[in-house]
């Protein structure tokens, strides 16, 4: 049995999510290797742009789970609890 027949098999076996996850790391080693630059980019248009763990955690509901009309990136420190946190005060 071929190496390539072998990755086949192991990956048939999995769940569709995990083979996108598979397919994402191919993708990523192509590219950090110098092999396939384009085709990263390409497959990135056809998902959106996001990972398929972004995706997973979008689709649990688990990005974008605050609502607020503020911004966050300069006022979160307001809307932040700290009383559990144990160190130094400053």
């Amino acid at each position: 049995m071929t190496t390539a027949s072998k990755i086949e098999s192991e990956i048939s076996a999995l769940p569709p999510h995990l083979q996108a996850e598979v397919l994402d790391f191919v993708q990523f080693v192509k590219y950090r290797h110098g092999i396939a630059k384009v085709a990263i980019a390409e497959s990135k248009l056809h998902s959106g742009g996001d990972s398929p763990f972004f995706q997973a955690l979008s689709e649990a509901g688990f990005v974008g789970c605050i609502e607020t009309n503020e911004q966050l990136s300069t006022s979160y420190k307001q809307h932040i609890d700290f009383s559990a946190k144990v160190g130094m005060q400053a």
